[in-house]
């Protein structure tokens, strides 16, 4: 592991494994660089992978993102960890909230030190379109958006001080279902929908000491006010000319293949990878084709 200075003075936890041509693989909403892990070993011998922890998250909780650009301040880190490291000619590749950092990346500070690119599961917005449903988390967007409006203005009214444990016990399940909401619309099986369910009710200690620290937990607020603010990256995808992949999960409940596939209009070279039994996590709802999809990748 590595903590990597960052432009503003805070530091990011990232995790370095591996030998050969450098990978970075950006994570989700509420996961970790850790989470690639079993994705990543079988390859180690080919590839050196670098997979951090975004602000906010894993063991880069503490840094801070409170009155930033989110995504912005994610593609800075990018560009910071490239400069800590000396890396350049990097494959890239993120899922969902690491594939909407990837594509902002590309927007600030362009793809000239990616040699390819992977995109998972992320449109080119997180806000639908006039006339159009193609934003983050589809026809539930807007019930969503005000589940995440009542909980910014609960964060506001308790202060940075008061401590998730502390919070007010609805106004923790609150936010607690919330968090598990995101997550059970990303699966598509029911068995990991009543899995997520059931760990959000029954092992809540566990999970926010493990999993999701909750020390500073307006941080995940910050994250889903950068989802309501969206920010349209449609008019730097033209300038991606590497060799790029989008893997897409036909079930997905987050974006319709129709809003992934505007990607690929943009990105003619681009190679479209469907899952047709999975959501939003095709590395959990079809695993093996995903991993085999995911060497083809690399190798390619």
């Amino acid at each position: 592991m590595a903590q990597v200075p960052l432009r503003d003075g805070e530091t990011m936890n990232v995790i370095r494994v591996g030998r050969g041509k450098p990978v970075l693989l950006l994570h989700g909403f509420g996961s970790r660089g850790a989470h690639w892990l079993h994705n990543v070993l079988p390859y180690s011998r080919q590839f050196e992978f670098f997979l951090p922890d975004l602000r906010g998250f894993g063991r880069s909780h503490h840094a801070n993102l409170e009155g930033l650009d989110v995504f912005e301040t994610y593609a800075n880190d990018v560009q910071d960890l490239l400069n800590h490291f000396q890396l350049d000619d990097v494959i890239l590749g993120g899922v969902s909230t690491g594939a909407y950092t990837c594509l902002t990346y590309n927007q600030i500070h362009g793809f000239e030190r990616i040699g390819k690119y992977l995109n998972i599961e992320h449109g080119a917005n997180s806000t639908h379109c006039p006339g159009k449903i193609n934003g983050i988390f589809g026809a539930q967007q807007e019930d969503l958006f005000r589940t995440f409006s009542e909980l910014l203005a609960i964060a506001k009214n308790a202060g940075d001080q008061t401590g998730y444990w502390q919070l007010p016990k609805e106004t923790r399940i609150q936010f607690r279902d919330t968090v598990a909401q995101i997550y059970r619309i990303a699966m598509y099986r029911g068995l990991s929908q009543r899995i997520i369910d059931l760990a959000a009710r029954y092992a809540e200690p566990l999970l926010t000491r493990y999993m999701m620290p909750v020390e500073k937990w307006q941080t995940y607020l910050n994250v889903m006010q950068a989802f309501m603010n969206g920010r349209d990256t449609r008019d730097a995808l033209a300038n991606i000319q590497v060799p790029t992949t989008l893997m897409m999960g036909r079930q997905s409940r987050y974006f319709s293949l129709e809003a992934q596939h505007e990607i690929a209009h943009h990105i003619p070279h681009a190679k479209v990878v469907i899952f047709d039994r999975a959501g939003h996590a095709p590395m959990v709802d079809q695993p093996i084709q995903f991993q085999r999809e995911f060497g083809r990748f690399l190798r390619e």
